[in-house]
């Protein structure tokens, strides 16, 4: 049974009809199409709603997966998770902040408390391998949910590799998409988890009373393996949910 998705689906390889498959399905999730812990149609069915491939509705399924969208149960089939209301992400994931959140059907916008270039410190300069003391470009931003703040990011940018240009443009939105447009995206991230309490970490109204996050601290790398940035990002505690598939 052939419900018409397939003709707003771009023919390209099979990695971005996946893409494109997962993106649609992640909509009909979000927007309640069946309820949690309800069962999804099956890879035959799903694969004729989309005309495409079971390979590419299997890598569609995966992905969500890793999202804490669904729950795949092997010999059984495919269930919508109990997230709740919180932003949630598969912590294996190198992807935007932003765009997550506005996958999971929330409204999100990004503040810029500080842009500014200065000396690396020494655990930059280690980290960008670079020589401390180095130009760097240290950027300060909440990130809010519905307009309430989830995250409090500190990032520095190893300059050397940047335009003014981008530079700018990184001070006022997405990181990725800035590095999307010279072709300096990350393809790995090394990461550090904490669960801390701090005083010292956030600013404004927003702040959380109980000090309490999740710090994410990573070294993002290029294709050729030089570092691009380094940072630490500051989950609130109890505004976002990390996912982390094990498996034997």
């Amino acid at each position: 049974m052939s419900i018409g998705f397939q003709k707003n689906l771009s023919k390209g390889t099979s990695g971005s009809l996946g893409d494109q498959v997962r993106d649609h399905l992640r909509i009909r999730i979000l927007g309640h199409e069946w309820e949690a812990g309800g069962k999804i149609p099956g890879e035959f069915e799903l694969a004729e709603q989309y005309g495409v491939a079971r390979v590419t509705i299997r890598t569609a399924l995966r992905s969500l997966e890793t999202q804490g969208l669904i729950d795949i149960r092997h010999g059984s089939g495919a269930y919508i998770a109990d997230f709740g209301d919180s932003v949630r992400a598969g912590l294996q994931e190198l992807r935007s902040i932003t765009q997550t959140i506005r996958e999971m059907g929330h409204k999100a916008e990004m503040a810029t408390r500080s842009s500014e270039v200065r000396k690396a410190t020494a655990s930059e300069a280690k980290d960008l391998q670079i020589d401390e003391g180095s130009d760097v470009l240290h950027i300060e931003r909440s990130i809010t949910a519905d307009g309430s703040v989830v995250v409090f990011s500190y990032d520095t940018f190893n300059i050397a590799e940047l335009t003014p240009s981008v530079m700018k443009r990184m001070s006022k939105g997405s990181v990725f998409t800035a590095l999307d447009s010279i072709r300096k995206h990350p393809v790995r991230a090394r990461a550090e988890i904490h669960a801390i309490s701090s005083k010292e970490v956030g600013w404004g109204r927003d702040r959380p009373r109980s000090g309490l996050y999740l710090q994410l601290r990573q070294v993002h790398y290029l294709r050729n393996g030089k570092p691009i940035f380094t940072g630490d990002t500051y989950f609130v505690e109890g505004k976002f949910q990390f996912i982390i598939h094990r498996t034997v």
